[in-house]
């Protein structure tokens, strides 16, 4: 497909029509509730990848991992999801004049919540577990964290 350019320059000069490509939406045009349902929907693929990976270490025979299954899935961050949906909330609920500020709000409250998710040690062990269950935080939750950080 050609550029707006590229068809100019088909059309000026051979006199043809060229077929145009369709410009991507960028994330900033998405409507905000369509940036939550976004993150809502990578968590919960995440969190249900996280619920397959605790079923299989309380399977396993290793006290460890039974213990690990027990209190340490879900404890990855502290809270900045919250503000994340705090955010896209305050977002969704925005009038015209408060969107770019919203926007801006729920770009940075993202990129705080992916920064502390991906520093933390575990998340290679856990997107690569030994059990085969795919998890998804950095292609799945990361893919959606940076859409909406780069909405603003």
């Amino acid at each position: 497909m050609a550029t707006q350019e590229q068809a100019a320059w088909v059309q000026r000069v051979l006199g043809i029509g060229a077929a145009m490509a369709t410009p991507a939406v960028p994330a900033a045009k998405m409507p905000a509730a369509e940036l939550l349902a976004l993150f809502q929907d990578s968590k919960d693929e995440v969190d249900m990848g996280l619920s397959r990976l605790q079923a299989e270490m309380r399977n396993s025979d290793d006290v460890d991992l039974i213990r690990i299954a027990a209190y340490g899935m879900f404890g990855m961050t502290y809270g900045e999801g919250v503000g994340l949906m705090k955010a896209l909330f305050e977002l969704r609920a925005a009038t015209p004049v408060q969107q770019p500020a919203a926007l801006a709000a729920a770009a940075e409250a993202a990129s705080v919540y992916k920064k502390k998710v991906f520093e933390h040690k575990l998340i290679d062990l856990v997107d690569r577990n030994p059990f085969g269950v795919e998890v998804g935080i950095k292609a799945k939750l990361g893919a959606a964290l940076d859409t909406i950080a780069n909405a603003a």
